[in-house]
């Protein structure tokens, strides 16, 4: 099995301020699949979510033509995207990827303790800074006691630190349920695909009703 790295390296200074002391950031997944439980393939993106508003979860739903760019806020939530990198181009093996950034300091609106999650879309491109037709997984640890070796709750951490989280299902002899790995969310169609889809559904049950 394979896993998903996500290495996070934030050199943090203050422009024209007092130096800031670096943050790193490693975080570790496996397996992370696509939607039929196989390892994820090269073309998968993956994104470091952070909730910049404190809210009660990370819990996005993203819809096609969603705007995934760095520093994109996920519609209908405050949920803003930190970091983004594919399989293709990091690590080029199916089911693994790293993610690195270098920000002086964190960019506007992230900070320490705020929460961060994974995402990761299957079939979808880097260089396709929309979201296309497909699935998602997405992973988050609210509970230092599920994460089966840090021991950390995913917040970003305080200027200074060295911090390392990780995501270990139990195809790799962790503790977190194998399902956690899968992209088993839909992207939602755009409201005009969905009506394009009603309007032909309903033109052939029309043309059927004429042939009786």
């Amino acid at each position: 099995m394979k896993k998903l790295l996500i290495a996070a390296i934030a050199a943090l200074s203050l422009v024209g301020m007092q130096a800031m002391a670096s943050v790193s950031i490693d975080l570790s997944a496996a397996d992370i699949l696509d939607n039929a439980s196989n390892l994820a393939p090269l073309n998968t993106v993956g994104l470091w979510i952070v909730d910049t508003s404190g809210g009660a979860s990370l819990s996005p739903s993203l819809s096609l033509g969603e705007n995934i760019a760095v520093g994109a806020t996920l519609t209908g939530t405050t949920d803003k995207i930190l970091v983004a990198a594919d399989i293709n181009n990091t690590t080029s093996t199916i089911g693994s990827i790293d993610l690195a950034v270098v920000n002086s300091p964190y960019p506007a609106g992230f900070a320490s303790g705020q929460k961060f999650a994974i995402i990761w879309l299957v079939n979808q491109a880097l260089s396709v800074t929309t979201a296309q037709a497909g699935y998602f997984g997405e992973f988050y640890d609210s509970n230092a006691a599920n994460d089966s070796q840090d021991g950390d709750a995913w917040v970003l951490p305080p200027d200074g630190t060295t911090t390392s989280f990780d995501m270990t299902t139990a195809s790799e002899s962790g503790n977190i349920l194998n399902s956690a790995g899968i992209a088993s969310l839909q992207i939602i169609p755009e409201p005009s695909s969905i009506m394009l889809v009603v309007m032909g559904l309903l033109g052939g049950m029309g043309l059927i009703r004429r042939r009786r």
